[in-house]
């Protein structure tokens, strides 16, 4: 080959020219092996912000279970104000007006059932005639006698119609008789 073929001499690397040298020696610059400047710039860790107290995840979830428990017990409340069974018929009073029976009660503020309940034992459901606190029965109608008496109690209540005192009270009613009248 001529030395027009060959590549210009570089100056040529010697590795290992002296024991415990694992580098590479050119003729121009060397450098130490080791630990070198980052060539990117250390960066700061960013300063956290601190959260406001109302975008905290323990308030937020204390106010929405404070909202549900808001919630619940209004809807408690007014499932149990229509639901309530504690109605209470008291100061029945039985009236005649002009051969009619006027029957009156201290509202109870809930729904009221009325029966006749005949000296033969029969019972009818005289609810119809109700309207508040009061029921007229006109004599016309021939719904009572003068054995008859009169349940008012709550319409909540299904157990037997009885005029006994004691199942009156147990089932918060009260009772008058037709024969009352003439006393």
């Amino acid at each position: 080959m001529s030395d027009e073929l060959r590549p210009p001499v570089a100056a040529r690397a010697m590795v290992g020219t002296a024991p415990g040298q694992p580098r590479l020696d050119t003729a121009g610059v060397v450098r130490p092996l080791g630990t070198t400047p980052s060539v990117l710039p250390e960066l700061a860790e960013a300063p956290q912000a601190e959260r406001k107290w109302w975008r905290h995840p323990a308030f937020i979830v204390s106010i929405g279970l404070t909202v549900l428990a808001l919630l619940g017990l209004a809807a408690w409340l007014i499932v149990a104000a229509l639901t309530d069974d504690s109605v209470r018929v008291t100061g029945l009073e039985i009236s005649d007006d002009g051969g009619n029976v006027h029957l009156t009660w201290s509202d109870p503020h809930g729904d009221v059932a009325l029966y006749a309940v005949h000296g033969d034992g029969e019972v009818v459901d005289l609810t119809q005639w109700v309207h508040g606190d009061e029921a007229w029965i006109p004599a016309a109608t021939a719904l009572y006698e003068s054995d008859t008496c009169f349940v008012v109690r709550p319409a909540s209540t299904t157990d037997d119609v009885s005029l006994d005192a004691a199942t009156l009270g147990s089932q918060r009613g009260q009772g008058a008789c037709v024969a009352d009248l003439g006393a």
